[in-house]
């Protein structure tokens, strides 16, 4: 994989999470610069630093330095799972919700 393709899956993962570059780069112990180096592809960080971007943002390591599309479909079906899941507390509470209310009447 490039290091283009890094910066671009960095910057994907981050904003899925709804972290800014500062909060990343806070977790990190690393500059908020630090981070928009990595994104820009001005640079690549460390096993080390990968590791623990992969463990903050909740993505395998192969995420980001694998070229396989793999990779990208167990991450789109985790996320299809969670969905899912969401759907079915809203559910239940829709459910709970019209349970009261025949109860009420």
């Amino acid at each position: 994989m490039n290091i283009k393709e890094f910066g671009r899956r960095l910057q994907k993962a981050r904003t899925e999470l709804g972290m800014s570059q500062r909060s990343l780069g806070l977790a990190l112990g690393l500059s908020d610069k630090t981070i928009s180096s990595y994104e820009s592809s001005r640079s690549y960080p460390s096993l080390d630093v990968l590791f623990k971007i992969s463990t903050i943002l909740n993505k395998p390591i192969e995420y980001f330095t694998s070229s396989k599309r793999v990779v990208f479909i167990e991450d789109y079906l985790k996320r299809i799972i969670t969905k899912q899941s969401d759907i079915s507390k809203d559910i239940g509470i829709i459910k709970d919700l019209i349970n009261t209310k025949e109860k009420e009447e």
